[in-house]
C-alpha cells in the first residue's frame, strides 16, 4: 500500500493512512489545520462557516432514528453544557 506522500506502508498501517486522508481532505475543504478544528466548539465552527460561506447552517434532529437520550431535539448544545451536565450526572 501506498500513502498520499507515495511510501510504502504496511497494511496494519492502513488505518492510520486513511485518517491521514481524511485530515488531509477536512484540511483542504475548510481551510483550516485539523487541530485547530478539533479544539473549536461546534457553536464557533457553526458561526465560522456561516460567515465563510454566507449561509445560515440548519440542524436537524433525526430522533429518534439516531442516538438515544443524548439527542436534543430542539436545540444544539455547545460543549461547555454538555460538559457541565455530565459532572453533575457524575456525582
Amino acid at each position: 500500500m501506498v500513502d498520499t506522500n507515495g511510501n510504502q506502508v504496511k497494511s496494519s498501517d492502513s488505518e492510520s493512512v486513511v485518517l491521514h486522508r481524511l485530515e488531509v481532505a477536512v484540511e483542504e475543504i475548510t481551510g483550516q489545520p485539523a487541530e485547530t478544528l478539533r479544539q473549536q466548539t461546534l457553536t464557533e465552527l457553526r458561526r465560522r462557516t456561516e460567515a465563510r460561506t454566507k449561509t445560515k447552517m440548519l440542524f436537524r434532529s433525526r430522533f429518534p432514528l439516531i442516538g438515544r437520550g443524548n439527542v436534543m431535539r430542539d436545540k444544539v448544545r455547545d460543549h461547555k453544557f454538555v460538559e457541565a451536565q455530565l459532572q453533575e450526572a457524575l456525582k
